[in-house]
């Protein structure tokens, strides 16, 4: 069973707020992530703070962050918490905001877990940088996580560090595959050179 957990509980400020409902492309950011995290899982649930973040998008199983846990890691354990009450292995965690992950995403990160049993985590970038919110988690990285918040840390790169993550890097020359949108000018600018989807992607 696989298991994709959109985060989309950020406040979006440099976007003026309600990211997942705004629209690139004529869809609205977070109808973009979901119908990622469905070509990628059989199971897709969506990590929001409040319920209005999942205003007007398609319906999936929402997970509410816990307000004791800051930042992204908050819905990383939101997903890790219902990937281990609904018996699967793996929860792949995607943001609201990146609508043109490759299409291998999630199988190239379970290869990388499958060749190092040690790593709790294996997380994607390009040749520039990494993506921690873009992360095949083992369920088994939940109470090293809530350890790691209760300590008043919230970095997901330093948390990764800890969980001996593997760093899987796609060629991507262009920047294009892992492009964060986070704000209006973003979403404007970036129409004309991503206009072409991915293979396989909507």
């Amino acid at each position: 069973m696989r298991l994709c957990v959109v985060l989309a509980g950020g406040s979006g400020r440099r976007m003026g707020g309600d990211k997942p409902q705004r629209l690139y492309q004529a869809r609205a950011l977070g109808e973009h992530a979901l119908s990622l995290a469905a070509s990628f899982a059989s199971h897709v649930a969506l990590s929001v703070r409040e319920r209005r973040q999942a205003n007007g998008l398609p319906p999936v199983q929402l997970l509410f962050d816990s307000p004791d846990i800051e930042g992204p890691l908050a819905g990383v354990a939101s997903g890790l918490a219902h990937g281990a009450r609904i018996g699967t292995a793996h929860v792949l965690t995607i943001p609201c905001d990146t609508p043109h992950l490759p299409d291998d995403l999630y199988t190239r990160l379970e290869m990388a877990l499958v060749r190092d049993p040690g790593a709790l985590a294996a997380s994607a970038g390009d040749s520039r940088q990494g993506h921690p919110t873009c992360t095949l988690w083992r369920v088994e990285a939940l109470e090293p996580l809530l350890r790691y918040a209760r300590s008043g840390r919230r970095s997901l790169r330093g948390l990764l560090a800890e969980l001996n993550c593997r760093q899987v890097v796609w060629e991507d020359p262009r920047g294009q595959a892992f492009l964060n949108l986070n704000t209006p000018g973003d979403l404007a600018g970036n129409v004309g050179q991503l206009a072409a989807p991915q293979p396989g992607h909507p």
